[in-house]
This record gives structure tokens, C-alpha cells and sequence, in this order.
């Protein structure tokens, strides 16, 4: 059994797995993956000791400061339960079972999908939630990217060297991300902002090829 089990390595999972390696106490980190939503940012410029760093970079960084440590990682296992018995916490996988005296949950955030029609029937046909991973696929074309906040304006940004044109689909009235980054969105002539817009439907045959979208009152707007 160990000390503790240390859900998720983004930067709060890791930090945790650094303290505990100091200590010397036996424990686990368990991950789908290394760094986080961290590491599918390209521009990340506000992370302390950097003035630019891409995400896979970080993440890098961050899988060496573990290795520093000689930290037990389980890579690519998903929890699919946490239950107490006692004093004994079980954490289950998709791959196992482990028993521990405390678990520290640091397991972040995934990409929001939107619910609706077509999003599921296209899902890596032309629906990515990965701009990093994805962005080289749509050199070239057109591209929709939807939300307001700093995810969705890092995606538009990193967009802006690839892909023909973006339309950033923003359901709020404004963008909410950080000034500098929507600053930049406005400056580029490639991006057309689409403030209080709600996508409505994904449509294509093979790919997806385009969205429906409803802005101010009026409905059935193909983008």
C-alpha cells in the first residue's frame, strides 16, 4: 500500500509528486498523460522562469523533473473510480487497482464538447480539440474555432500561421480571454470574431465541412 496516489500530472499533480519525492514517502503518480491541457498549449508565456515556451516543451520539462526524482509514474491509465474503506483509499483504473493511505485529486480539465448534432459523427473527421496536435491538418483552409476564453484564442493564434481564415464562434457577447491574446486575434486579418453566435450543427459527408450557427436572432447561418 502506498503513502499516497497522486491523480493527474499536470503542473498542480507534478508539483505535489516533487514534494513527495523530497519527503520520501512512497507514492504513485497516476496520468492519462504528462503536463496537462499545459501541454497542448504552443505560446505560454505567463509560466514563471519563462519568457516563451511551447507546451510540449514544458511538458518536457516536466517529465525530466520527475525523472530528477525517480518518481513511479503510470502513464496512460485513466481512474475510473476513487472509494474509501475505512482508512484505506482504492483507486481503480482502466488497467488496475491501488490501495493507499491518501489521494491528492489533481487530475484538471478536459475539453468541453458542445452537444451538438454532428460533433460525435465527426470527431477526428474534422472535429479536433487539439489545436497542437492538430493544427498542420487544415493548412490551408478555412477553420471554426469555437469559445471565448484563453484555450480557444490560443487555438485561433496558433491557427493564424496555417490555415486560410478562422471564424472564432464566441457564444458570450465578448471574449473573455486575456487582453493581449484578443488584442492579437483583432489585429490579424485572418480572424473574423463572431461575438453572442451558438453553433447549432456540424455538417459534411466524409469530413466535416462547415457549421450552422444562430446569431443575433437569426438562425440556420452556414459558416
Amino acid at each position: 500500500m502506498h503513502d499516497l496516489i497522486i491523480v493527474g500530472a499536470g503542473p498542480a499533480g507534478i508539483t505535489a509528486s516533487v514534494y513527495a519525492a523530497r519527503k520520501r514517502m512512497n507514492f504513485l503518480v497516476i496520468t492519462r498523460d504528462i503536463g496537462g491541457q499545459a501541454a497542448l498549449s504552443y505560446d505560454i508565456k505567463n509560466y514563471i522562469g519563462y519568457q516563451f515556451i511551447t507546451g510540449p516543451a514544458l511538458a518536457q520539462k516536466f517529465r525530466e523533473h520527475m525523472e530528477q526524482f525517480n518518481v513511479e509514474v503510470k502513464e496512460g491509465e485513466s481512474v475510473t473510480s476513487i472509494s474509501k474503506e475505512g482508512n484505506i483509499v482504492k483507486v481503480k483504473t482502466d488497467k488496475g487497482e491501488y490501495t493507499t493511505k491518501t489521494a491528492i485529486i489533481a487530475s484538471g480539465r478536459v475539453p468541453r464538447k458542445l452537444g451538438v448534432e454532428g460533433e460525435e459523427e465527426f470527431k477526428n473527421r474534422g472535429v479536433t480539440y487539439c489545436a497542437t496536435c492538430d493544427a498542420p491538418l487544415f493548412a490551408d483552409n478555412e477553420v471554426a474555432v469555437i469559445g471565448g476564453g484563453n484555450s480557444a484564442l490560443d487555438a485561433a493564434l496558433q491557427l493564424i500561421k496555417i490555415a486560410k481564415k478562422i471564424y472564432l464562434i464566441n457564444i458570450a457577447p465578448t471574449l473573455r480571454a486575456d487582453p493581449i491574446m484578443v488584442e492579437k486575434a483583432k489585429n490579424s486579418e485572418k480572424v473574423v470574431i463572431y461575438n453572442s453566435t451558438k453553433v447549432e450543427k456540424i455538417i459534411g459527408d466524409t469530413f466535416a465541412k462547415g457549421i450552422k450557427i444562430s446569431r443575433e436572432g437569426k438562425r440556420d447561418l452556414t459558416v
